[in-house]
């Protein structure tokens, strides 16, 4: 029997999420709370977006040299992200063709790769080098052995690292081309990060990406760490297209902020006085300053629980002196931390709260345009648009 295009415990929530096209931000509400809290939508996600979208895992300094590699698990699978020693960079599975057992984790430098549980070795491109105790791995081939690590779709773009469980995904640049004016004056290719975020928010991944995807909350839940540098006040819808949106938030170089201004005035029009904030669909946003940006990628776990990576971008000269300067790293290391436990904590409630029966969505601010083009683009995927 063919399944059905949506399961029917879904369907009600794609098509809520469809009835997003006919609606505009003068009429547009927030999610209903069934999409926080449903298993049965929560499954379509990942079978219908997480296993073929592409998803920014990293960036592109931590495999710099030949050898560097880091580990990422998506929806269960676990990936190892490597420069061979040609200088390739390589996604590729990480489970041993042998007895399913991990042959990376974490991250580092290594000359190929060994399975700590038979001790099979890989090289950097994933190819078979030697089984212990068994044939060659000429005749182990003949035999029907698979001898290579299967390796998955891996593009780049500003640094950024994605990865896509489907070999088969269209290619990823293309649907960014129309993406890559707006950062044009910053080079965020060439930013690097510091420090890196990995931890677990107890919250449904799309609420994370919806605080991502708005300046209207950063009076609220920021306004001493840097609501009054980036007020909620100058957020300003700025460009979507079918895989991205953005907004701008203005930027306010007074007080302690006062210091970086002269990143601001290097740059001309909109750029010198406000910053993009970057949301790619599904799950990664980019939130920039002249000077520094936020990168996190929101990947579902449970229906209500979320792992955040990503890491502080920031730009060159400001990573060397922060390189050089404890203090001045640790004070930016506790900044971030403050920013991602507020954000996180907004998640803890809404979470909770999506189950009281007086938790009504509400109509959204013109300051939440790019969450329409969220909602838009979750109706599309799910309903089975390519």
């Amino acid at each position: 029997m063919q399944m059905p295009l949506v399961p029917p415990e879904a369907s009600d929530c794609v098509d809520r999420l469809r009835a997003y096209d006919d609606v505009d931000i003068g009429t547009a509400r927030a999610l209903p709370m069934e999409m926080y809290t449903s298993e049965a939508l929560f499954e379509l996600e990942c079978r219908r977006l997480f296993r073929h979208e592409w998803i920014c895992v990293g960036r592109l300094e931590q495999v710099a040299n030949p050898g560097d590699y880091f580990t990422v698990e998506l929806l269960g699978e676990p990936v190892v992200i490597v420069r061979d020693k040609a200088g390739v960079l390589r996604a590729l599975s990480a489970v041993c063709r042998h007895r399913y057992y991990s042959v990376a984790s974490g991250s580092g430098n290594a000359a190929g790769f060994t399975c700590p549980y038979h001790k099979w070795k890989y090289a950097l491109d994933g190819s078979l080098r030697g089984a212990p105790h068994m044939d060659r791995v000429e005749v182990l081939a003949e035999r029907g052995q698979d001898c290579r690590l299967p390796e998955l779709g891996l593009e780049t773009w500003l640094g950024l690292l994605f990865v896509c469980l489907d070999v088969d995904a269209a290619p990823l640049s293309p649907r960014l081309e129309d993406a890559e004016p707006h950062w044009a004056a910053y080079g965020v290719e060439d930013w690097r990060a510091t420090p890196r975020v990995d931890e677990e928010w107890p919250g449904n991944w799309k609420l994370a990406m919806e605080t991502a995807l708005e300046g209207y909350h950063v009076d609220g839940l920021h306004p001493t760490s840097f609501a009054r540098f980036m007020p909620s006040r100058t957020t300003e819808f700025a460009a979507s297209s079918a895989q991205w949106t953005m907004f701008r938030l203005g930027t306010v170089f007074r007080d302690e902020f006062a210091a970086y201004a002269p990143f601001a005035e290097r740059m001309t029009g909109a750029d010198r006085t406000s910053a993009p904030q970057f949301g790619f669909f599904p799950n990664a946003a980019v939130s920039c300053t002249q000077f520094s940006g936020i990168w996190l990628t929101f990947l579902p776990v449970a229906v209500d629980r979320t792992r955040v990576i990503g890491g502080n971008l920031v730009h060159p000269e400001l990573h060397a002196m922060l390189m050089a300067e404890d203090d001045a790293r640790a004070e930016n290391a506790a900044a971030i931390e403050r920013i991602n436990r507020e954000d996180a904590a907004a998640m803890v409630e809404l979470q909770r709260n999506a189950r009281s029966a007086h938790a009504t969505p509400g109509l959204l601010s013109e300051k939440e345009r790019c969450l329409l083009d969220f909602y838009r683009y979750l109706g599309r995927r799910l309903g089975g648009e390519a």
